[in-house]
C-alpha cells in the first residue's frame, strides 16, 4: 500500500516536462462516478504514474488499482471486485493534435493546464468495471411467478376502447 496521497490537481504538460513521478493513494469517494457504481465509497484508490515526453509529446505512464464493493447480479450481495489498469496517456491541447500524437499513446484532450487527478483516474477504472459483478459461488434468488389468485394479481382493467365502441353504436344508429 502506497504511504502518501495523491494530490487533487496536477499539471501534466509542467510534470512532463519535469519528469514527473506520482506515487500514493486517494479516497474512492473522491472518484464519484465510480462510487456512484459501488455499494460503498469506502476504501482506497492507488497509483503509480510517471510524466514524461515521448516524442515531443508529454506523456503519462503507469497503474492504478482499487478493490470495489459492487452488487452481485445472482444474490444481490456486495461483492468485492479488483480492479487494476495500465494508463498510457498522451496529452494534447487540442482536436487538431490527435493526429500527430504516436500511435503507442491514447489521447487525452486538456481543457486547461490544470487537471483533475481522481477524474483522470476515474475514467480508466470505470473502463475496467465487469460487464457484471457475481461472486464465484453463490445462490441465486429464486424467481417467485405471482398465482392468479394471489393478492398482488392484476386487477380487471377497463377497456380504453370501450368508449370508442359506444361512440361507434351512436353513429350505427344516426346513419338509420
Amino acid at each position: 500500500m502506497f504511504e502518501h496521497p495523491l494530490p487533487l490537481t496536477i499539471k501534466p504538460l509542467k510534470l512532463a516536462r519535469q519528469e514527473g513521478k506520482l506515487t500514493g493513494h486517494m479516497p474512492l469517494a473522491r472518484l464519484q462516478n465510480l462510487a456512484a457504481d459501488c455499494v460503498s465509497a469506502e476504501g482506497l484508490v492507488e497509483a503509480d504514474l510517471q510524466l514524461y515526453t515521448e516524442q515531443g509529446w508529454p506523456a503519462l505512464r503507469g497503474s492504478a488499482s482499487a478493490r470495489v464493493q459492487l452488487v452481485c447480479q445472482r444474490c444481490l450481495e456486495p461483492v468485492t471486485v479488483a480492479l487494476a489498469v495500465d494508463i498510457t496517456l498522451g496529452f494534447v491541447q487540442g482536436e487538431s493534435q490527435l493526429q500527430s500524437l504516436p500511435e503507442s499513446l491514447e489521447p487525452f484532450v486538456l481543457e486547461a493546464e490544470e487537471i483533475p487527478l481522481a477524474e483522470l483516474l476515474e475514467q480508466e477504472l470505470i473502463l475496467a468495471l465487469p460487464i457484471v459483478a457475481y461472486h464465484d459461488h453463490c445462490e441465486p434468488i429464486p424467481y417467485q411467478e405471482q398465482e392468479p389468485g394471489d393478492s398482488g394479481a392484476q386487477e380487471e382493467k377497463p377497456n380504453p376502447f370501450a368508449v370508442l365502441e359506444q361512440l361507434k353504436g351512436k353513429v350505427d344508429k344516426s346513419d338509420n
